[in-house]
């Protein structure tokens, strides 16, 4: 739909994926991402700012391919 937005999300699992099946066996990983900003003070020095959570979920073969390959740490680019 020409309406929806869309948006990207770069950060670092913060734990392992967790793979299940729903009732009709499609496979679902859900994991979530933490991303930190940084923000350059008044001395020009580079300090972390917030840090931002974002549950995900993936469905069917990502799925399963995530809950194989990810792993708490993993650097990851989510875009949805």
């Amino acid at each position: 739909m020409a309406s929806d937005n869309q948006i990207t999300i770069v950060g670092n699992l913060t734990d392992d994926p967790e793979l299940r099946y729903t009732a009709n066996g499609a496979a679902v990983a859900n994991f979530r991402v933490a991303y930190s900003t940084r923000i350059r003070d008044a001395a020009g020095n580079w300090t972390d700012g917030d840090t931002s959570f974002f549950t995900i979920n993936c469905w069917r073969s990502l799925a399963e391919n995530a809950a194989e390959t990810l792993t708490r740490g993993s650097r990851v680019v989510v875009t949805g």
